[in-house]
């Protein structure tokens, strides 16, 4: 069950990473062009996505992030994968709830990127961390 867990969050934050690299290569994939873009996927008021060092960063972490759960099987109780586990995790969740505060309704309320925060980014960020503390208590059970 952990290893299906693992290839399930691997899926969904690697494609979260594949799509910020492309981003970053210029594309503005799923939009017609940039300002739509940045109106769907930052909705801070901006009209041009961020720089494309930006959008690496965000892939390179994304994509450690997709990797890291096959760090975490069989070694759920060393010191720096529990650490790590825990704080990716624990950012996702914190991304999740995020998107439904007030104050951060206040600051990215561009449409459509609200609109789909809501129903979907937020979402997927709470599944996402919550699978990271579900296959981390996995295999605490396990040890």
């Amino acid at each position: 069950m952990n290893l299906v867990l693992a290839i399930l969050l691997f899926l969904g934050i690697g494609a979260a990473a594949a799509v910020h690299a492309v981003w970053g290569l210029g594309s503005t994939w799923p939009e017609a062009d940039e300002e739509a873009l940045a109106r769907s996927v930052v909705g801070d008021g901006r009209r041009r996505m961020p720089p494309a060092w930006q959008c690496f960063a965000v892939a390179a972490l994304l994509a450690l992030a997709a990797l890291w759960p096959f760090l975490m099987l069989g070694r759920g109780e060393v010191p720096v994968v529990l650490a790590g586990s825990f704080a990716i995790g624990g950012l996702f969740i914190a991304r999740g709830f995020a998107g439904y505060s007030p104050r951060w309704r206040g600051r990215f309320r561009d449409e459509p990127f609200a609109t789909r925060d809501r129903r979907y980014y937020s979402p997927f960020c709470l599944l996402m961390g919550v699978g990271y503390l579900a296959l981390l208590a996995g295999e605490m059970e396990l040890q």
